[in-house]
């Protein structure tokens, strides 16, 4: 399965906290106040000042304080958060021809955020901003002819829109455009420029990059292998939340193939994926709590990661089922083998109730036992230790 990837909705619409270049971009004289004003407030987060200020100009019909009012509307930013009013704000710039709000409008319709989601509005959005070379407009289109969605599926145009993006620096462009090398889809599949693309969205903190480049790297497809290099980007991507990551890196430190042998570390990567989510690290977290890597054996704990993992586990390949649930059947005998066992130790160390003793109803009750024993003294009968007078 193609591991396509959404880029973050949040950074795409927002160019001016990001630091994208505003397309269309035109300030009023000097001597009025200026868009760079209310941008310069957003960025140092004072935003009911760039608020304000966006407001005078909007009033004006500046387009670009239209679109930077609907992104603090749309996100709450210097008041309520305001989808129907962001939706307003960005139509009007939209229609002056500013492509961030074009973009902003076709994002809506494609996530259904706040709005009705339409993958025809957005597609037709995202061409008239990406007409004006909005990159992250190009990618979004890349995204949808590779998926064919609303569109017939195009992976050569798809590449075409990628790479265009991926040029002017866009990381998620970058990344789909390694996929489309990785794969062979829409480009002739070249791991060399596949690795070159991924290391481009890497350097700029893309996590999904990092594991993909990592994988490269240890597998030497691009050239030669990198063992070093591969354990670099395999840390960077687990220590960045990506769960394969996180199962790959735990394998590497517990076969010690690509980094030092360590049961201990692979047990805390596998920990680290099962909780959250993997699969896979479920599985693995299972077999180091049964194996006592850390801890004492806790085949208990192991069975409840076992049995998520088998429920986490599906529409995976028939095999990898059957080991998973090979897992759990074993811990199960193994539970029920421990309550066996820690139930007879429990009534072989339970002690014996005193015989009864019977007795008729009018015989005496029996005289307690007399003492052999000499009975200790009293106080007064004590004798000093020699040497001590009283």
């Amino acid at each position: 399965m193609r591991n396509w990837r959404h880029f973050i909705a949040v950074a795409a619409i927002s160019p001016i906290l990001g630091g994208q270049t505003l397309a269309g971009f035109s300030a009023p004289p000097a001597s009025q106040i200026s868009v760079e004003d209310a941008m310069a407030a957003a960025q140092n987060g004072n935003f009911e000042t760039a608020r304000t200020l966006a407001i005078s100009l909007a009033d004006a019909g500046n387009a670009d304080a239209q679109y930077l009012l609907g992104h603090l509307d749309q996100n709450g930013l210097g008041g309520p958060k305001n989808i129907k009013a962001a939706v307003g704000h960005f139509a009007e710039a939209a229609a002056a021809g500013q492509a961030n709000a074009q973009f902003a409008l076709g994002e809506l319709a494609y996530t259904g955020d706040g709005a009705v989601k339409d993958w025809k509005r957005a597609y037709e959005w995202f061409n008239l901003a990406a007409a004006q070379g909005h990159a992250l407009a190009k990618v979004r289109l890349g995204y949808m002819y590779a998926e064919g969605q609303f569109v017939p599926q195009d992976p050569t145009r798809a590449a075409r829109l990628f790479e265009d993006a991926a040029r002017r620096g866009v990381p998620a462009a970058q990344y789909h455009l390694g996929l489309l090398y990785l794969d062979g889809e829409g480009k002739a599949r070249d791991y060399a420029n596949a690795a070159y693309w991924f290391n481009e969205a890497a350097e700029q903190g893309d996590a999904d990059s990092m594991y993909n480049l990592a994988l490269i790297l240890q597998s030497g497809r691009a050239g030669s292998t990198d063992i070093d290099g591969a354990l670099t980007w395999m840390t960077r991507a687990a220590e960045a939340g990506v769960l394969p990551a996180q199962v790959s890196l735990g394998l590497m430190h517990y076969s010690g193939q690509g980094a030092p042998v360590s049961k201990k570390t692979a047990a805390t990567w596998f920990r680290r994926a099962a909780e959250g989510g993997s699969a896979e690290g479920m599985f693995l977290h299972a077999v180091s709590l049964s194996e006592g890597v850390i801890a004492p054996p806790d085949f208990k704990a192991a069975l409840a990661w076992a049995e998520r993992s088998v429920s986490a586990s599906s529409g995976e390949p028939p095999d990898i089922l059957l080991e998973r649930d090979g897992l759990r059947q074993q811990l199960r005998d193994l539970v029920a083998e421990e309550a066996r066992r820690r139930a007879a130790l429990t009534a072989a160390n339970r002690p014996e109730p005193p015989p009864k003793v019977q007795v008729a109803d009018n015989d005496p009750l029996p005289a307690p036992a007399v003492s052999k024993k000499k009975p200790v003294p009293t106080p007064a009968e004590e004798k000093p230790p020699r040497g001590l007078r009283p």
